[in-house]
């Protein structure tokens, strides 16, 4: 599946560069002022709008697909 073809939110995009710069979900929730479980929540549904399984999957899908800026 292409990121074109698929909505990333604002949020989002910032999930996925914090997770491609190797953050864990803990430091993500620091940095954006959010618990934990919503990074989590916002990992899952970046997972399922990529069609992949794992978040190292998700990091290749992003550079893949010009997501990391």
């Amino acid at each position: 599946m292409q990121a074109s073809s698929i909505h990333i939110t604002p949020r989002e995009k910032e999930i996925i560069n914090l997770l491609c710069a190797g953050k864990t979900a803990a430091e993500m929730g620091i940095i954006l002022n959010v618990s934990e479980h919503t990074v989590y929540a916002h990992q899952i549904a970046l997972r399922k709008k990529a069609g992949v399984y794992k978040d190292t999957a998700l990091v290749a899908f992003a550079f893949r697909n010009g997501l990391v800026t």
